[in-house]
């Protein structure tokens, strides 16, 4: 889990780093460019559009996680367009909510203590 940790430490140190060098490089019409990179149906567009997927297959995990509730649907939102920007530290914070335990991490607010009683097949 410490490793897991220092990755997430990491990664979001980087991000923001690149997100600061990027914004001052090329401006802050990050939507701008993302279009542009979407329409031009090369390499960039394919990259982007998994990326996309990508993004949006966390936020859906996200929502899930926190029992479909405002928060989870903000929490999401913030995935989509802040991407690693929010979701490290959103992961980074769930592994310290969640004393380390894999299950509680991936689970959320659905861990139950149910999961740990003989014969459950959750």
């Amino acid at each position: 889990m410490n490793l897991l940790r220092v990755f997430l430490l990491f990664a979001t140190l980087l991000i923001y780093a690149m997100t600061v060098i990027a914004s001052l490089s090329e401006g802050i019409n990050w939507p701008s460019v993302a279009i542009n990179d979407l329409m031009a149906f090369n390499w960039r567009s394919q990259f982007d559009t998994d990326f996309l997927i990508y993004l949006f297959l966390g936020a859906t995990w996200i929502t899930w996680r926190e029992g479909f509730t405002p928060k989870g649907h903000f929490f999401a939102f913030l995935s989509v367009f802040l991407g690693g920007m929010f979701s490290f530290p959103y992961l980074l914070l769930a592994t310290f909510q969640a004393d380390g335990d894999p299950r509680k991490i991936l689970l959320g607010i659905h861990f139950t203590r149910d999961c740990d009683a003989p014969g459950s097949d959750q």
